[in-house]
């Protein structure tokens, strides 16, 4: 197991967490990439503005001082459910620290504090075709509410 340090994230941050945001969308939406939607830094600036808010949670797994992995939180209701939650927006570990078990650390510590700040759950998205994630997921108890279907027009 790799040792880490799980710390808060700071506005320094930034240029990594943009980072996992693009890593985390492409595992999700891997047609982005193919669109070329993820290669545009205002793409990600916008993202990361919608998302910047004031109930926005940020952890970075740290491996020897260098950041490795992050997740990006929001507390959030859930629209059907109506229970207070922490909606994962992004979890990503950069390629080279991938295997050292930095998202699992992650998501527990994301439950730790949401279950600390008195939220009922956890809630992201995720592409059922990314096997790694989902094996993660599942080990997780994490289990499918709905399954998000789309059509193109054209």
């Amino acid at each position: 197991m790799s040792v880490h340090v799980i710390r808060e994230g700071r506005p320094s941050d930034r240029p990594f967490l943009l980072e996992v945001l693009k890593l985390s969308a492409i595992a999700s939406y891997p047609s982005l990439a193919a669109l070329g939607r993820l290669t545009l830094r205002e793409t990600l600036e916008t993202f990361y503005a919608e998302y910047d808010q004031r109930a926005k949670r940020v952890w970075i797994a740290e491996v020897e001082g260098a950041p490795a992995a992050g997740l990006w939180g929001l507390h959030a209701i859930h629209p059907v459910l109506e229970e207070p939650e922490l909606l994962v927006v992004a979890i990503a570990t950069l390629p080279e620290y991938r295997g050292r078990r930095l998202a699992r650390s992650l998501m527990d510590h994301a439950a730790h504090e949401a279950r600390a700040e008195g939220l009922r759950s956890l809630r992201l998205f995720a592409n059922p075709a990314n096997a790694v994630a989902m094996a993660l997921y599942r080990s997780l108890d994490f289990s499918a509410l709905t399954v998000e279907l789309r059509k193109a027009l054209g």
